[in-house]
């Protein structure tokens, strides 16, 4: 649902974002307590929506977590958090079926069972994709579900400007609403899902909303940040003076 609040309205919880990871953290914790999203933009706007590629989860009969670990270690040449990679890797599959589960349209093969893709770095076919807009379709399965959940409110185009930080403990925001006037509200606990900062670059296939405010705003509340040379970016795009410069498919590529 969508709605408008007043000032120092008070949630249980509080989520900044609104692609892949705040909207599954909206629908985990709506049992638990009242859940506000907000987003600076529309509702779909986010990183999620522009991720064409696929969703790499050890789900075919000749895979294992641990061979996706081993590849993804392998490709990341020293650089990974093996304690995130396996996290990442062991829980996967479970939440890769569950979206399976709640209707997303991933690509079938003729037996109707997903269609796996072999791509970049990894040993086995494990990647699943919808089309070319498995970002998007993605987003839609989660906005759907959590769309229906009576304790999920969402505001749109807030910009939040801080996070409230008392004792050490962020319990709260302050945002501009879309008519441009300050809110607050408050909550016990508050979850940045913001996405990343790829518009510090001139020429980038980043969205317009991919600023970096979630990185900033945790700085200004005193958080430690790491890994700030990690953006996210499409090497291929269109170089045209006079458009902008959109992804174009790594199969042009290859």
């Amino acid at each position: 649902m969508t709605g408008v609040l007043h000032d120092h309205q008070s949630h249980d919880f509080i989520i900044i974002g609104s692609g892949i990871a705040g909207l599954r953290a909206a629908i985990e914790l709506a049992p638990a307590g009242r859940v506000l999203i907000l987003t600076k933009a529309d509702p779909t706007e986010s990183n999620t929506g522009y991720a064409q590629g696929g969703i790499a989860a050890a789900v075919g009969a000749d895979d294992s977590s641990k061979l996706h670990a081993d590849d993804t270690i392998r490709a990341g040449d020293g650089l990974c958090d093996a304690a995130a990679v396996k996290i990442l890797c062991d829980e996967g599959p479970r939440y890769v079926r569950e979206l399976l589960d709640w209707g997303t349209g991933f690509d079938r093969d003729g037996r109707g069972d997903p269609a796996l893709g072999l791509e970049a770095a990894h040993s086995v076919r494990r990647i699943l994709h919808a089309g070319d807009s498995t970002g998007r379709e993605i987003g839609r399965t989660l906005w759907q579900r959590a769309r229906g959940l009576g304790s999920v409110t969402t505001v749109n185009h807030a910009l939040v400007t801080a996070l409230l930080v008392e004792n050490g403990v962020a319990r709260g925001v302050t945002y501009y609403d879309s008519q441009g006037q300050p809110q607050t509200v408050r909550a016990a606990r508050t979850l940045l899902a913001t996405g990343g900062a790829g518009q510090v670059f001139r020429e980038t296939t980043n969205p317009a909303v991919a600023t970096g405010d979630g990185i900033a705003l945790a700085f200004e509340a005193g958080a430690r940040v790491c890994d700030l040379e990690f953006v996210q970016f499409h090497p291929t795009a269109l170089n045209h003076p006079d458009a902008p410069r959109f992804l174009i498919s790594e199969a042009v590529r290859e």
